[in-house]
């Protein structure tokens, strides 16, 4: 009998916890009171973010003319939403690097922060007033493959050498090798986490957003559409038609056509390009 992804979750003894930086800036993001002088305040325990954060607002991209030294400058120079992102990207790396090694790591990581940035843009060009919640599931919605590989190395590495090799369904492969999927791992891992249940939902169906709780059919179905683009843009492993039927459903739940998504889509990979320059550094 194949073991259950809760079963998976409870028996994963050194998988690290959320981050406490991680988990006070999400409580932060889901906090519409939350200030500037809050986020500083969590961001100057981490010296290394703190570090990361002023290189990133020193880089050429913002041209700034006298050189930003400290974390109320640097949060100023990139503003609450960049600095919320960058965070809690820089948390998500750290975990995507845990049961991954190599090649593996490297291209989960480049998909889920492409995938984040793409759905967080979609998010904005229609209007859905979540966006920075569909980034962060962005950047989670892989994560159960992380926590795969560190508890089934072997198995997993393999698998995931023949969907790169091969460019087969991934989703499929997992479901007929362990009994379940990353999605189901990764919904699995959130809830461990006592993270928000729209993120859980968002996880656990971006393959299938059409099936997930009516009220975050949306927030999945973006994180779907952003995980086409990562793929589409070569970001990952896997072929990017293996995702065209959760594309499918992804644009019926936010009732738009392939021809009304396309002027958004032009954008998205716009607003995509300014993000890996900001973020570029993580």
């Amino acid at each position: 009998m194949p073991i259950t992804p809760q079963e998976l979750i409870a028996n994963l003894g050194d998988l690290p916890p959320l981050p406490q930086v991680a988990a006070q800036v999400l409580r932060l993001a889901a906090d519409p009171d939350a200030s500037m002088d809050d986020l500083q305040k969590v961001i100057s325990t981490d010296q290394a973010l703190t570090a990361q954060i002023l290189k990133i607002s020193n880089s050429a991209m913002f041209g700034m003319v006298r050189e930003v030294t400290t974390l109320t400058q640097a949060i100023m120079t990139l503003g609450f939403s960049t600095i919320k992102s960058v965070v809690i990207a820089s948390s998500a790396k750290n975990l995507y690097s845990r049961g991954a090694a190599g090649l593996q790591e490297r291209l989960l990581w480049e998909h889920a922060l492409t995938a984040a940035m793409a759905g967080r843009a979609f998010g904005r060009c229609l209007r859905f007033p979540r966006a920075e919640e569909v980034f962060i599931s962005g950047l989670m919605h892989d994560i159960g493959k992380s926590v795969m590989a560190l508890k089934f190395p072997e198995r997993y590495v393999s698998l995931v050498k023949t969907v790169y090799n091969e460019r087969c369904d991934g989703l499929q492969l997992e479901l007929d090798t362990f009994g379940f999927d990353h999605a189901m791992v990764g919904e699995a891992l959130l809830h461990s986490w006592n993270l928000a249940s729209s993120l859980e939902d968002a996880v656990r169906w971006h393959h299938d957003p059409a099936h997930a709780p009516k009220e975050n059919q949306p927030l999945a179905a973006l994180v779907a559409l952003g995980n086409q683009i990562a793929l589409d843009q070569g970001a990952g492993i896997g072929k990017p038609e293996t995702l065209s039927a959760a594309t499918a459903q992804a644009m019926e739940v936010l009732g738009v056509t392939p021809e009304s998504l396309e002027p958004h889509r032009e954008t998205v990979l716009e607003m995509l390009e300014m993000d890996k320059s900001i973020i570029k550094g993580l």
